[in-house]
């Protein structure tokens, strides 16, 4: 990467998950850390249980702080999006710069009315202890505008070498796949429902979490539940399948996230399916319904090409290696 060497500031990079973690959810992760900078985490934090999840997160609160305080950073780059922690950060190390990356509205998600507006306040609060903002979309960069903060869109980044195609695979059944934590955010139930209306058709579900066993429950035979397994196997998985999905529910959070796997099924040249969403823009296999969802399947298991389209348009946006310099560039200007 071009002028990607270290300054001689002093920065670190601050996440709640462990660091062989955080690949998975910022893919310009491991250029930014040959830089030198000091990764700074919660390394008994785990997001794939529920366990304790909540205690550590709100824990995360206080532990943050306690990894900059009197270190003399002069950058500190935190790149997880959970709330609040980030003004005490500032308050334990005053004299760094603080920079946010926001990839997930975190309140939007699990609260509502009265309840949100009141802890978005103190978020907004607390957003004002940065130096820069950095998100990850454009569409969230204009709510963020809206409510009166200036942020840097810098997008969501894929690693091509994790997520090569290999054509030698020849393919005997259509596949339509979705992998990720398996939660009531995902609205799993549209894919559930669909598979019921095309026999036919193979519907993966790759993950664990606590939604497992009530969608296995509803589940038809041609639902097959693999379970979870390590990022470092789901290129296998991802070539194996026909078409991709990035399933989310309605839930206003959603609407300024591009999805990991979106930019998984791409990278991998396979044509993928959205739930309907701000953040997506002109694309055009989003859905809102079960019939749409039907429908386009039909329709993408006789174009292929579409994936090849798709895959070219998101390695230019979306190169990790590109979005890296992008933040790197935040970090040391």
């Amino acid at each position: 990467m071009a002028n990607m060497d270290q300054t001689k500031k002093k920065i670190a990079l601050i996440h709640r998950y462990p660091e062989h973690r955080i690949r998975e959810t910022n893919a310009a992760f491991p250029y930014l850390k040959d830089k030198g900078i000091d990764v700074l985490t919660f390394k008994s934090f785990d997001r794939m249980s529920n366990r304790k999840k909540l205690f550590k997160s709100l824990l995360w609160l206080i532990y943050a702080p306690s990894l900059v305080f009197r270190k003399g950073y002069d950058v500190i780059y935190c790149d997880d999006s959970f709330p609040y922690y980030a003004a005490l950060v500032k308050l334990a190390s005053p004299k760094s710069r603080v920079i946010i990356r926001l990839g997930d509205f975190h309140l939007m998600y699990y609260t509502k009315g009265l309840t949100y507006k009141f802890f978005h306040y103190l978020e907004k609060f607390c957003w004002k202890f940065a130096h820069k903002i950095l998100v990850i979309s454009e569409s969230m960069q204009e709510h963020l505008e809206s409510e009166g903060f200036k942020s840097i869109a810098v997008l969501d980044p894929v690693e091509p070498s994790d997520f090569i195609p290999d054509p030698t695979v020849q393919q005997e059944d259509n596949i339509v796949m979705f992998h990720g934590l398996l939660t009531k955010n995902k609205n799993i139930d549209l894919m559930i429902d669909a598979a019921k209306r095309l026999p036919d058709v193979w519907f993966w579900i790759v993950g664990g979490g606590p939604d497992y066993h009530r969608l296995q429950g509803i589940s038809g035979k041609n639902v097959v539940f693999a379970g979870w397994h390590e990022y470092k196997h789901m290129k296998t998985l991802i070539n194996n399948c026909t078409i991709g999905l990035a399933l989310r529910s309605d839930n206003e959070g959603n609407e300024y996230v591009v999805t990991s796997p979106y930019l998984q099924y791409a990278a991998m040249g396979k044509p993928c399916l959205v739930t309907k969403r701000k953040v997506f823009g002109k694309y055009k296999w989003q859905f809102s319904t079960v019939e749409e969802m039907v429908s386009m399947i039909k329709q993408l298991l006789k174009a292929p090409e579409e994936g090849t389209k798709l895959r070219k348009r998101i390695l230019k946006r979306h190169n990790a290696e590109k979005i890296a310099g992008q933040i790197w560039f935040q970090l040391s200007s």
